[in-house]
C-alpha cells in the first residue's frame, strides 16, 4: 500500500510553496525596479521641459523681448504669461502635463545684457526628495546675461 504512494510523480505541497515563494519574491523585486523606472522617467521630462525652456529664454534674451518668467507651480503649464510691467502676453513655453515650474522673482529679460533667469522643475509624480520644498527631485536651471553663465543639470 505504501510502495504505491512512493512511485507518484507529482510535486509535494513544500515544493509547491517553495516554487510560489520565489515566484513572489521575483515579482516583487520586478514591481519594485518598473515602479523606480516610472519615477526616473517622470524626472527625465523635467529636465527635458528645463532644457528647452533654457533654449526659449536665451532666445528671448537675444530679441530683447519683454517677458517676467516669475512662475509658481500653482499658476499651471504656461510660463511667461506676462511682461515686466505685469500686463498680459501670450505665454512664451508651455510645460508637459505633470511637470511644474518654481521660477524665482527677478527673472525676466527684455534690456540689454540685463536677462536673467533662475527656476527649479520637477514632475509631481517624479522621485521623492524630503529636502526639497516641493517634496520631489528638483532641477536647478541659471542662465545670467550679466555673467554669460548658463546652468543645465545633467541626469
Amino acid at each position: 500500500m505504501f510502495g504505491k504512494l512512493r512511485d507518484n510523480k507529482g510535486f509535494t505541497m513544500v515544493e509547491l510553496m517553495v516554487v510560489m515563494i520565489c515566484l513572489g519574491v521575483l515579482i516583487q523585486m520586478a514591481w519594485n525596479f518598473m515602479g523606480d523606472m516610472r519615477m526616473r522617467s517622470y524626472d527625465v521630462s523635467a529636465v527635458s521641459d528645463g532644457r528647452n525652456l533654457v533654449t526659449v529664454v536665451r532666445g528671448n534674451f537675444i530679441n530683447m523681448d519683454d517677458v517676467n518668467f516669475k512662475h509658481n507651480p500653482s499658476q499651471g503649464p504656461d510660463i511667461g504669461t506676462k511682461d515686466r510691467s505685469n500686463n498680459p502676453r501670450p505665454p512664451v513655453f508651455t510645460l508637459s502635463p505633470g511637470v511644474k515650474a518654481r521660477i524665482v522673482p527677478g527673472s525676466e529679460s527684455g534690456g540689454s545684457e540685463q536677462g536673467y533667469y533662475e527656476a527649479y522643475l520637477y514632475h509631481e509624480a517624479g522621485t521623492d526628495d524630503p529636502a526639497s520644498p516641493s517634496g520631489k527631485r528638483e532641477f536647478w536651471y541659471l542662465a545670467d546675461e550679466v555673467t554669460q553663465t548658463y546652468s543645465l543639470p545633467t541626469y
